[in-house]
């Protein structure tokens, strides 16, 4: 992380709401501290810092590296910045350097909200309750932004506001006091936020239940995981959109998507483009304006694919044949032939006239905290139970074109399954729910079927340090309290 001074000027930006959404959008103004975080519109203006970083990364580098370390999305070379996350031995010179800045920009996320926190108490015209708020969303966004550097990182160094002017830098920390940080920021956040957020794209004290469920789900607090995701669903807030066709899905992931089922999604529009798009679209597509990169091609033969009913509206939603693709499977392996295959294409977030990305990454939407619960409540119990199984079925009803909230012929029997066949069960329809929003690598490895998973449908060998990324090499130039046994194992 860069050298922190509050002393010296922040980059602060202005808040808008674009004309056909609510959405954060920033104008760099060079403010300094002291002078600042006293009104009600300066603070916001600082809060809107925060964001900036995180949606840049979230959509575009950070969830295209992480999706191609998925069964469906190893498959393709070629993509010299990827295939060190494709072969799964860890990551080599050139993707390790394209995740400095995901890295950068995340710790720029967490000074930005800390000066947030560190500041807004010294407020000349805050009220109690506006600063109470404020400290509240800017302590959900520090807790967001860490849960995806544990993910991928393990422990990291701990800035907060006490620390965050240290200009030596501080220690790396143990994963679980990262946890007990965000644990910690949430549970504040879920009592000071209001109960309905401002604008889109910012939380409220159900996004903070809802993020809270999901950070006990991935620290095994499985009781408290299953209790908190309850507690959204018991609101009544949220509801699966229904779907008959394939298209219907849009209505979740295309431009300008509303649903009663967003919980929580980073809102882009065409003066702020999303680049995920660019990572999940081939170099030629019929599905969106422009090209993409082209990494991830599949084959219709794939174990992954061809096991997956044809039935399922989700697999024709996002994939579709592609005869223009390139055969660019890596070599020697396999499970990837080279001719005699028909090759596929992702054209999820699809729109054929647009050549700006003004599509939302859906961060949590209500299918999340159903199955969050359905795995949850499982694992609690130790079996599955009745209310864990009709979660499930409610998403895998909607899939098949079925009311989510009535029983349908495709629904899952209790009787069928005990614990571990039920969790393999709601893991592999997460799998197939959450395609390309950077949630199926994570899955695999809290769960510990990442091995199983990728011999079984891609005969490929994981490296024991590929489940954590590198430090990158230049925060230990940097940052004084690190030592070299900090690096994370293999590296």
């Amino acid at each position: 992380m860069k050298k922190i001074n509050v002393i010296i000027t922040v980059l602060i930006f202005s808040l808008f709401i674009s004309c056909k959404k609510d959405i954060l959008t920033e104008n760099p103004k060079t403010l300094v501290v002291e002078e600042f975080y006293n009104t009600n519109g300066q603070v916001e203006a600082a809060l809107a810092s925060i964001y900036t970083p995180i949606r840049g990364q979230l959509a575009g580098w950070m969830i295209g590296a992480i999706e191609c370390q998925t069964e469906w999305g190893a498959g393709i070379s070629g993509a010299t910045n990827f295939d060190g996350h494709k072969t799964m031995q860890g990551l080599d010179a050139v993707p390790s350097n394209n995740i400095v800045p995901i890295w950068d920009n995340l710790f720029l996320g967490i000074r930005n909200a800390n000066l947030v926190i560190k500041n807004t108490p010294n407020g000349k015209e805050l009220t109690t309750d506006a600063k109470n708020r404020y400290i509240g969303e800017a302590k959900f966004m520090r807790a967001f932004i860490y849960f995806q550097l544990v993910k991928s990182w393990g422990g990291v160094p701990l800035y907060t506001e006490v620390n965050m002017d240290k200009t030596s830098g501080v220690a790396k920390s143990t994963k679980d006091e990262i946890y007990k940080l965000i644990v910690s920021d949430l549970k504040l956040a879920e009592t000071n936020l209001p109960d309905n957020a401002p604008l889109l794209g910012k939380p409220s004290k159900r996004i903070a239940k809802a993020v809270l469920a999901d950070v006990y789900f991935y620290m095994g607090m499985y009781s408290d995981a299953s209790q908190k995701a309850d507690e959204v669903i018991k609101l009544q807030r949220y509801s699966l959109e229904k779907v008959t066709v394939s298209d219907d899905f849009n209505k979740l992931f295309g431009i300008g998507a509303t649903s009663p089922e967003e919980v929580f999604y980073l809102k882009f529009n065409t003066q702020n483009p999303s680049g995920l798009i660019l990572f999940t679209q081939q170099i030629t597509t019929p599905w969106f304006g422009t090209s993409g990169f082209g990494i991830f091609t599949w084959f219709k033969e794939s174990k992954y694919f061809s096991e997956w009913d044809d039935k399922d509206l989700r697999k024709r939603f996002n994939w579709y044949e592609d005869p223009k693709a390139a055969n660019r499977f890596l070599a020697g392996q396999t499970a990837f032939p080279q001719k005699g295959v028909t090759l596929i294409s992702p054209k999820k977030y699809n729109n054929p006239t647009a050549t700006i990305a003004a599509f939302d990454l859906p961060v949590y939407r209500y299918a999340d905290i159903l199955l969050i619960y359905a795995e949850a409540e499982t694992r609690a119990n130790k079996a599955p139970t009745a209310n864990a199984v009709e979660k499930l079925n409610m998403v895998h009803r909607r899939a098949y074109g079925y009311d989510p909230m009535v029983a349908s012929p495709v629904d899952f029997k209790l009787s069928d399954y005990n614990e571990t066949s039920f969790i393999d069960l709601v893991v592999k329809e997460r799998g197939y729910e959450f395609q390309f929003e950077g949630k199926r690598w994570f899955d695999l490895v809290r769960s510990g079927r990442v091995n199983s998973v990728m011999k079984t449908y891609i005969d490929r060998d994981v490296a024991a340090k590929h489940l954590l990324w590198p430090i990158p090499a230049i925060e230990f130039s940097l940052n004084e309290a690190l030592k070299p046994s900090d690096q994370n194992p293999g590296y």
